[in-house]
């Protein structure tokens, strides 16, 4: 067991405030936020000095960075049994961000019973989220699309 898995285990600090430890993450100053259910992920970017790109602007690569892997993430809390990947990802760059950027992602109660059911008919399920970072006067800045996989946890003896 990895000491990751321990402190999450052991609930020692929060998963969300956990995974903001991660060095790409913590370095970056994102902040990373779950509602109590999983069921609503916030996600924050400051802009800095060292991730602005020589036009003074946001480097794009840092939104994609963030936005990756937390429609998957949450499918594992969400779903017991449950192994997901991100499928897809790619984002539309609308506006230059000139300030910190923040994005929202939320999974109704219909949409989790939906993948539940591909998960009982098919053993896997698909499911594409797209959201919008927006910057701090509210503006979209960036359209993110999300592909995850998920499918049914195997376990197999090595």
């Amino acid at each position: 067991m990895s000491l990751v898995e321990w402190i999450n285990k052991k609930n020692l600090i929060r998963y969300d405030r956990l995974l903001g430890l991660y060095p790409l993450f913590f370095f970056i100053g994102a902040r990373i936020r779950f509602s109590n259910d999983f069921r609503r992920i916030s996600l924050y970017i400051p802009l800095r000095w060292y991730n602005k790109n020589n036009n003074g602007v946001m480097f794009g690569g840092i939104m994609c960075l963030i936005s990756d892997p937390f429609p998957s993430l949450v499918f594992e809390k969400i779903i017991p049994g449950v192994s997901a990947w991100s499928k897809a990802h790619s984002i539309n760059y609308l506006l230059p961000a000139h300030s910190a950027v923040q994005a929202t992602i939320e999974l109704n109660e219909e949409e989790i019973e939906d993948i539940k059911q591909q998960l009982l008919e098919k053993g896997k399920a698909e499911k594409i989220f797209q959201y919008y970072f927006v910057d701090t006067k509210g503006r979209k800045i960036a359209l993110v699309s999300s592909t995850s996989y998920l499918r049914k946890r195997v376990n197999k003896a090595f």
